[in-house]
């Protein structure tokens, strides 16, 4: 194993007694105050789950521009590839921007790579062949902040490029029309530890003026992203595991209610009040393992699976 020792911090017992005087069970307090929150009000902005997306996603450098690119490739009619990734994080990103684009009426192609053949990130050979498509625009989720020489690539043949990440930049950022990753150096976005998904979530948000809505229809999926990439839970990760949880035991995916079906016992203990490590437990353990299992059984099973177990009545 990577990691043979766990160093588990011991609170100062007064931070644990101040805790417990506020009114928190001492094996809650022992673990908050372990965690540096140690003070009542602390503890209760730690501890509160909002329903809602305060921060807009206009605070992400380059969201407007593309925004603006965006909008003109479905004003004119243009053709729009999303460029995603094969595990969990990339796939939704993947379902959820293709879902909404096609819903304001784009035609959309998209490239998943082969987790064997081709391996992660954007290839030269992937994008011509998006190109030969028709594609004028690629928006690349989960993917591409690295992709340096394949955005030139793409400008050589007439392909702009969106680029949408979370990974790590570095210090050159590739020469795309826009480039919108939280961890831009110099980005404004307060809240780095944002999944693919959910910067994907966040651009069709801009697009549509509304988070809520974008989050009524696509809770699951950030849900699912943001946990199977191990995401840290704080901040706007809260808000999209709360909600996402709460969707994925009503949800209207015919291939995510058979895998609830069959990896949990019931699918009523999956709620909005049992936001706790086991619930998030089963989901990473159990379900997203079968989500990326399609990717091992060949092309047409990986394609199958994503329409299947991620899309809608419609598409499965």
């Amino acid at each position: 194993m990577r990691f043979k020792k766990w160093n588990i911090g011991t609170p100062a017992e007064r931070d644990v007694a101040l805790l417990r005087s506020a009114g928190y069970p001492y094996l809650l307090s022992t673990v908050l105050a372990a965690r540096g929150v140690t003070t009542a009000e602390a503890a209760a902005e730690a501890l509160e789950r909002d329903r809602s997306l305060s921060m807009s996603p206009m605070l992400m450098r380059d969201m407007d521009k593309a925004v603006a690119r965006i909008q003109r490739a479905i004003s004119q009619g243009e053709t729009i590839a999303v460029f995603g990734d094969y595990d969990v994080d990339g796939i939704t990103s993947t379902v959820l921007l293709m879902d909404y684009l096609k819903s304001c009426g784009v035609r959309c192609l998209r490239h998943i790579p082969r987790r064997i053949e081709e391996g992660y990130g954007l290839s030269k050979e992937a994008i011509q062949g998006l190109r030969d498509q028709g594609a004028t625009l690629m928006i690349t989720v989960d993917c591409g902040i690295t992709g340096n020489e394949e955005v030139d690539f793409a400008a050589s043949i007439g392909l702009d490029v969106v680029i949408t990440d979370h990974h790590e930049c570095k210090q050159t950022l590739p020469a795309a029309v826009a480039v919108v990753d939280p961890h831009r150096c110099d980005g404004g976005y307060p809240h780095k530890n944002l999944s693919g998904v959910g910067v994907a979530f966040k651009l069709a948000s801009a697009l549509c003026g509304s988070q809520e809505t974008v989050l009524e229809e696509y809770a699951d999926m950030v849900c699912l992203g943001t946990v199977a990439d191990v995401m840290p839970l704080q901040g706007e990760n809260r808000v999209f595991v709360a909600r996402g949880l709460e969707s994925l035991a009503h949800t209207k995916r015919p291939g995510i209610a058979a895998l609830m079906a069959e990896c949990v016992a019931s699918l009523e203990v999956i709620c909005w009040d049992d936001l706790g490590p086991e619930s998030v437990k089963r989901l990473t353990l159990k379900d997203l393992p079968l989500v990326v299992a399609a990717d091992c059984y060949g092309q047409d099973a990986f394609t199958l699976g994503q329409r299947v177990y991620l899309e809608g009545q419609n598409e499965a």
